[in-house]
């Protein structure tokens, strides 16, 4: 059931860019989907439709043969008789076009003797698919979103209120030296504050452990910079929302994952579950398993065993 009238819909997009799932999101709000709508039909199959109750949303089927040229005056024609239409167009990087066909093991439309191989067949309908986007009325990079966002930023062009929705904040705390995380979209460097490492009795402690909190936070340095940055990271957090985002991923590192951004990140999250408690904060410590023993156990075992306290298995220098 409808609660308000919407404006006609035309997808464009290539293959792969989520055309289907959008087409789908757009029958969920009521509209009647049309799938595929040959260059040369538009007009002779979108205009009596259009005349339906329900508001009709549709994509377009391209093929290499497709005249762009045409296709374009014929669109236009169609929104000259249908000055409502909207154009909504879906894209993403051929890079991550190539990357899901792989995934799907699917054949791309475009793959033929004259374009042979999934790249080419990808380049092909990129360059296709080019002048015929400039028509968009809205625009999504799909490369980086899920069905979940996409549904929520199609709600949002036309006009729906999204209440209760969920937005999740990873924070990934991790080490330098083992490499950046591929799946951040914000990535916070903490070596620029003195290694806690250093000093021999917080050697074998983490970020989680009190003494370490208390040597970071003692330093003016990290002060000033945690109130700067927790205020940021919470003030983009809602913005982030209001693009149809429903999570955000941000990776703190330092050396080795073990003192500074395990202590800042940890920081951070009891920052922002106060600032919003609605939000979902999970926090990951991704160089855990490389901690060995807990700091306190460590020592009270070296105690009761009379040795000075030593680096358990598997920790590594400059944390």
């Amino acid at each position: 059931m409808m609660d308000k009238t919407y404006p006609p819909f035309l997808i464009l997009g290539t293959n792969g860019s989520g055309l289907t799932t959008a087409l789908d999101i757009y029958a969920d709000h009521g509209f009647m989907a049309l799938a595929n709508v040959p260059p040369g039909q538009v007009l002779q199959t979108v205009l009596p439709l259009s005349q339906q109750q329900a508001p009709v949303a549709f994509t377009i089927r391209l093929a290499p043969d497709t005249d762009t040229i045409g296709l374009i005056a014929e669109l236009q024609a169609l929104k000259t008789q249908l000055p409502a239409l909207k154009v909504l167009a879906l894209d993403a990087p051929e890079e991550v076009l190539v990357q899901r066909y792989l995934r799907s093991e699917k054949r791309h439309a475009f793959e033929s003797p004259e374009l042979a191989g999934l790249q080419a067949a990808i380049a092909a309908e990129k360059k296709l698919f080019a002048p015929i986007k400039e028509l968009k009325d809205y625009s999504i990079d799909t490369s980086t979103t899920t069905a979940d966002e996409l549904r929520h930023k199609i709600a949002r062009i036309l006009g729906l209120p999204i209440e209760n929705e969920a937005f999740t904040v990873y924070i990934n705390t991790f080490g330098f030296k083992y490499g950046a995380p591929q799946d951040a979209e914000l990535i916070f460097d903490m070596r620029f504050m003195t290694n806690p490492f250093y000093d021999e009795r917080l050697r074998p402690m983490t970020g989680q452990d009190q003494p370490v909190r208390d040597f970071i936070f003692n330093l003016e340095h990290a002060r000033t910079f945690f109130d700067k940055w927790a205020d940021l990271v919470a003030d983009m957090l809602p913005l982030y929302q209001a693009q149809g985002k429903t999570r955000l991923t941000i990776g703190v590192g330092c050396t080795g994952g073990k003192h500074r951004s395990v202590c800042m990140g940890e920081a951070l999250a009891t920052y922002l579950k106060e600032r919003y408690p609605t939000f979902h904060i999970i926090i990951n410590h991704r160089e855990m398993l490389k901690w060995g023993k807990p700091a306190l156990e460590s020592q009270a075992t070296d105690s009761r065993a009379g040795q000075a306290s030593a680096c358990s298995i598997g920790e590594v220098a400059g944390a």
